[in-house]
């Protein structure tokens, strides 16, 4: 998916969502697709299409660098309005507070504050435009940084100065300054701020050689200031470096939302397909549950065929062998499975066999039209087990002196 990157304004000068912004659209791979300045309603297909990330105005974001005890994610989120409570001015419930994921020596953590409301604002914004993931930077963590080298950005924008420092690789700071100020006044503020520190200066490409001049003309900033001119792969590549989301302060339903109307044809589809199986199976069962009535419906008149004189009380299959079993045994004639039948070839088998190979036969019980013998010593399972196969009878192990045998099916 592509990333949409747009550099917003300072609250205090914006007038959001009808003012220009400056935009980056990078591809999948992270190469620059194109860039410049344009009002968002023009953007509506990128912003559709992309992941949205917000460069938020140093200005607007309070960063504090404070030493966390040792505690859960889950207990710091919660602890976080304590911790900061008494460095704010405005309202802790009105604010987003998020906590970087690095920690520094000594549990040092890098916690930012911004407006929820604003941040609230953005974001309805964006997905009134087609937005589905939308993610916030602090602008002053998306300059480039070097240890031992302080970043600083001066930039205009609709007529008002903005000044961005990043001091660490979690801390920053920035603020908003008159845009007529002279190029020699601006330095000298920022080298009252820096009296000692090596600078990085990021100025606009339309005021690049003014800074140079200025910069050139006292030895002192010549020897500690290095000017370039703002560009978007340089800020880019800076924001590869930031651990800080502010959109994570707002709930998950206010920072991604699905895009129904990108699965519309796939969703409808996917019901479609549905309906289809369920129309299926539902005609296959009530096809099935014809053909199983109309199957019992046919052999209850077969069974009050043969026995007109009862009723059907159990499946008429299963009744009418009950029956015929019992009207055998009433014209003496047995079946295969009676207790006289099955003990004669079970008698039958068993001496067959050699009289030493034999155990001692405790005691044979009739139950569930098998017999339950019960022995004592090793049954030579295998001859016994051929010899009534031959008979049509089985042998099977019930557990460990008791046997089974009934007949094969």
């Amino acid at each position: 998916m592509d990333t949409l990157y747009l550099r917003i304004p300072a609250q205090h000068t914006a007038t959001w969502p009808h003012q220009s912004v400056a935009y980056a659209l990078c591809a999948a791979d992270g190469a620059l697709s194109h860039s410049g300045q344009s009002q968002l309603s023009a953007l509506a297909p990128s912003i559709a299409g992309a992941t949205v990330v917000l460069l938020i105005a140093a200005a607007d974001v309070t960063l504090l660098g404070l030493t966390i005890p040792p505690m859960t994610e889950a207990k710091l989120k919660l602890a976080l309005p304590t911790l900061v409570e008494e460095q704010l001015m405005g309202d802790v419930a009105e604010s987003v507070i998020v906590v970087s994921g690095k920690e520094t020596t000594a549990h040092l953590r890098s916690i930012a504050i911004a407006q929820r409301g604003w941040l609230q604002q953005l974001a309805t914004s964006l997905f009134a435009l087609g937005a589905s993931q939308i993610k916030a930077l602090p602008a002053q963590l998306c300059l480039p940084w070097a240890e031992g080298r302080v970043t600083v950005c001066l930039t205009t924008q609709d007529g008002c100065g903005s000044f961005s420092m990043r001091t660490a690789q979690d801390l920053g700071t920035g603020w908003l300054v008159e845009a007529h100020d002279e190029v020699s006044s601006q330095l000298a503020a920022v080298m009252m701020l820096l009296p000692a520190e090596s600078v990085l200066l990021i100025v606009q490409a339309d005021q690049l050689g003014s800074y140079q001049q200025a910069i050139a003309v006292d030895p002192e900033w010549a020897a500690r200031v290095e000017v370039q001119a703002d560009a978007w792969p340089v800020t880019l590549q800076a924001t590869k470096t930031v651990g800080i989301n502010l959109m994570a302060g707002l709930t998950q339903a206010q920072t991604n939302r699905i895009q129904w109307q990108t699965w519309r044809w796939p969703l409808t589809l996917a019901v479609l397909v549905l309906l289809l199986n369920i129309i299926g199976l539902n005609s296959e069962y009530w096809v099935m549950k014809r053909e199983a009535r109309a199957l019992k419906l046919s052999m209850e008149q077969t069974f009050k065929s043969s026995f007109p004189k009862e009723t059907v009380i159990l499946f008429p299959l299963e009744q009418m062998k009950k029956n015929l079993g019992l009207a055998q045994r009433n014209a003496g004639q047995s079946s295969s499975s009676d207790f006289t039948l099955l003990l004669s070839e079970f008698g039958s088998a068993w001496t067959s066999l050699p009289a030493n190979q034999l155990p001692k036969l405790v005691s044979i019980e009739y139950k569930d039209h098998g017999l339950l013998l019960q022995v004592k010593g090793e049954l030579p399972q295998q001859p016994l087990q051929m010899a009534l196969s031959a008979k049509g009878l089985m042998l099977k192990k019930t557990n460990a002196d008791i046997w089974q045998v009934r007949v094969a099916k």
